[in-house]
């Protein structure tokens, strides 16, 4: 089996090494993979590091690892950030969970005409975001998890783009193709992907007089959910990042 398969999720990897019990989703990983004790794993911990370890027992009590000091990998690049318009209900959760198991750098949710009302318990949900994207990264073997931003209006969101980012805005009256928009050398990519009902042509004309150019997905009509992945998707593939 290819290292690559044996990768066991580690909220927390010893920093200088040492023994780890791993938690119940490790252990239920651990099953799939059929690891035996003195198995070769790798540990990852969702936030860019991971370590070297090889399986001591597995019981009752958990998945007990000796691991070597953790390692830092680098951010994949060229990285992308996704701003998305704030949709309605647990459709966000199912983003973020893909976004993380694809490899998304970053996501930003923004506050657009057409959002739903800005929800009351914004943090707690951001926390609960939080840890929807660090388990599917953990279960992916994503060594990164995405960097989730608060809800904001989006004109803030968008000015946080960098100025040498390319920057796209996916509307579905926009009559230009991925393609013409986006080199094969393309470096950073900001793309914004609109709410239920898509984006307003005020907000669309607003991020053009930013530099935000308008592509599309063709001549159907996505759902909030199916263009957030389509479109991170595509990107992805575009920019090289999908290649083994």
């Amino acid at each position: 089996m290819a290292e690559r398969q044996r990768r066991l999720p580690c909220s927390e990897l010893p920093e200088r090494g040492g023994e780890v019990t791993l938690d119940a989703g490790a252990s239920r990983h651990a099953k799939v993979l059929r690891l035996q004790p003195n198995d070769a794993v790798t540990l990852i911990d969702g936030l860019g590091h991971e370590a070297s370890a090889e399986v001591l027992a597995l019981d009752r009590a958990g998945v007990r690892c000796v691991a070597q000091p953790p390692r830092r990998l680098p951010r994949p690049e060229p990285a992308l950030s996704c701003v998305l318009g704030l949709p309605k209900g647990a459709k966000l959760e199912g983003v973020v969970r893909m976004y993380a198991e694809l490899g998304v750098s970053a996501l930003h949710l923004a506050q657009c005409a057409r959002s739903v009302p800005r929800p009351a318990d914004h943090g707690a949900r951001m926390e609960r975001l939080r840890r929807v994207a660090l388990e599917a990264c953990l279960q992916s073997g994503q060594p990164w998890a995405p960097q989730l931003q608060g809800l904001a209006p989006l004109p803030q969101v968008a000015a946080r783009a960098p100025a040498e980012a390319r920057k796209l805005v996916f509307w579905e009256r926009a009559e230009r193709p991925l393609d013409q928009a986006l080199s094969p050398d393309a470096g950073e990519v900001w793309a914004v992907i609109g709410p239920e009902g898509g984006l307003e042509e005020e907000e669309v004309r607003a991020l053009e007089a930013r530099d935000f150019q308008c592509v599309g997905l063709g001549a159907g009509i996505l759902r909030v959910e199916t263009a957030s992945v389509v479109a991170a998707t595509l990107l992805l593939d575009r920019l090289g990042r999908l290649r083994t």
